[in-house]
């Protein structure tokens, strides 16, 4: 319990909801020692000792004296010797009546019209009576107005505004990797939240603003956060913001569910037209204008996988991605698959595809280091669109292998492995293989050798001996000796143009085919 009970207590612990300062804002930090009511005879007040909130119905003070009116009662309260701490009224309050409490320096609040003043007056005895048990009450209050309004589908921001109303202090949501979500606030306090990235409960300090940040959800693994900021914070605004999040995660379950079920109409939707049959298609374009597609325009495949990513975070990245998309007003079907994200992106008219996916990636990364992304070539109508998913798979697939993860890996950079990949499987794309490198794959992975990687380090620098030997760290004599192997065990010769390019097609034959069981 606080060693004393102030008007700003009262206000948010006590005083009905759409009570405001109307005046006096510099005294709601004064003692509340009692609450006096107003009474049915002159004096309106009596026996005040000093530090009471009056409270009073304007209404009732003209017809107990017409010359009673709300400045005058302020002046006389403010000006007395021992002054009240504080005025609650019901009914008009006007220029007058606030300039008469700015002059004394007194908290003039404002009771809405719909407030009864015998509850009002238990509900403040009741907090400087016992502090804690009032405390209890309305945090308990609070946390069922925001579970009725988020019943009532008044979402996120509806929950925000209840916590700034019923705190007086600017409130944020923010996504799991921090970024900003929705706010309410003002000055100073909503500029803090603005650049603050939250990663954790706890304390934080911006622009001279206190914060104080709670998770959404189970610690290890939030939803998001909420932050609540203000010049100076008490036990009311933690406690409202960990009654806030508590709600909050129930609002975000509930968009989560709502998202699911979407998605997997989406995703239902995406391998429906992968599977389909030509005759289907104009059902399809039908349907995906129902929700909110432009099937008719050029779209191109974009695979995104994460690492060891579970059902829980291929949920978070499609969600993430969903986002992501909105925000650049892209309307894409995804489909979520066993351990990847599947997107029809529709090709932008005014940029190229490659500038948005990289954009993307690099979006995605903050959250997801381990992300990959993929991409196929432009499908011009949905019949092509398994086209375009192949071409995505397989830039998955060979693209790790040959450029690593740190860049997108879009079909289109593959090269001569575009041709090769379509040979995979074929007779003779085995035959020419035997007839090249089969015999030195052969021969390193009996004797441990490296004669693979050398023919590989000697066609990247273009033949050049010296070159080679440094990019493999061996001396010249060493890497003359390893190529002379290579002649007598392969039967190719360097020197003649012919095999020489037979050799190098061969090497990027023997990435192709060594990815046949990662299929």
């Amino acid at each position: 319990m606080p060693a004393v009970t102030t008007v700003r207590d009262v206000l948010r612990l006590a005083l009905p909801a759409g009570t405001t300062v109307a005046a006096g804002a510099a005294g709601l930090g004064r003692q509340v020692t009692w609450v006096a009511t107003l009474r049915a005879t002159l004096p309106a007040f009596a026996e005040l000792r000093g530090g009471e909130l009056a409270l009073l119905s304007v209404e009732a003070a003209r017809a107990l004296d017409s010359r009673l009116t709300l400045a005058t009662l302020v002046r006389r309260l403010g000006g007395a010797p021992v002054p009240v701490a504080g005025v609650v009224a019901l009914g008009a309050i006007g220029p007058e009546d606030i300039a008469a409490a700015e002059e004394a320096r007194l908290p003039l609040l404002k009771l809405p019209d719909s407030a009864e003043l015998r509850e009002v007056e238990r509900e403040i005895t009741r907090l400087i009576s016992d502090y804690e048990a009032q405390f209890e009450r309305r945090s308990a209050q609070l946390y069922d107005l925001l579970t009725q309004r988020s019943l009532a589908g008044e979402g996120v921001a509806g929950l925000l505004d209840i916590l700034a109303e019923r705190t007086g202090q600017s409130v944020a949501c923010f996504a799991p990797n921090g970024e900003l979500r929705a706010q309410r606030g003002r000055g100073s306090a909503r500029v803090a939240l603005q650049a603050l990235r939250p990663s954790g409960r706890g304390d934080a300090s911006l622009l001279n603003q206190q914060i104080w940040v709670e998770p959404i959800g189970p610690s290890d693994a939030p939803t998001g956060y909420l932050a609540i900021a203000g010049a100076s914070l008490d036990d009311w605004d933690r406690e409202a913001a960990q009654r806030g999040a508590a709600a909050l995660a129930l609002e975000l379950a509930k968009e989560q569910a709502v998202q699911a079920a979407e998605e997997r109409l989406r995703g239902d939707f995406v391998s429906g037209i992968l599977a389909g049959q030509p005759g289907d298609l104009t059902a399809a374009l039908q349907r995906g204008q129902e929700l909110g597609y432009n099937l008719a325009a050029p779209h191109v495949a974009l695979i995104i996988t994460v690492e060891d990513a579970g059902p829980a975070m291929l949920a978070r990245l499609s969600s993430t991605l969903q986002n992501e998309l909105g925000r650049r007003n892209l309307a894409a079907p995804i489909s979520r698959r066993e351990s990847s994200v599947l997107c029809m992106l529709p090709v932008p008219a005014s940029t190229r595809v490659r500038e948005v996916v990289e954009q993307l990636r690099e979006r995605l990364a903050a959250e997801y280091p381990t992300v990959v992304l993929a991409l196929g070539t432009p499908a011009t109508g949905l019949t092509e669109w398994r086209r375009t998913v192949a071409e995505a798979e397989q830039a998955l697939l060979l693209g790790r292998q040959l450029f690593g993860t740190g860049r997108v890996l879009a079909f289109s950079d593959l090269g001569v492995y575009r041709l090769l990949v379509r040979l995979r499987e074929t007779p003779e794309l085995w035959t020419f293989y035997r007839e090249t490198l089969a015999r030195l794959a052969d021969y390193d992975q009996r004797q441990g050798a490296e004669l693979i990687k050398t023919l590989e380090a000697y066609f990247n620098h273009l033949g050049n001996l010296r070159a080679t030997s440094e990019a493999l760290h061996v001396h010249r004599n060493t890497l003359l000796y390893r190529l002379e192997r290579i002649k007598e065990i392969s039967g190719m010769d360097l020197d003649n143009a012919e095999e020489h390019f037979a050799l190098w097609l061969a090497l990027r034959a023997h990435r192709i085919l060594s990815t046949l069981d990662e299929v």
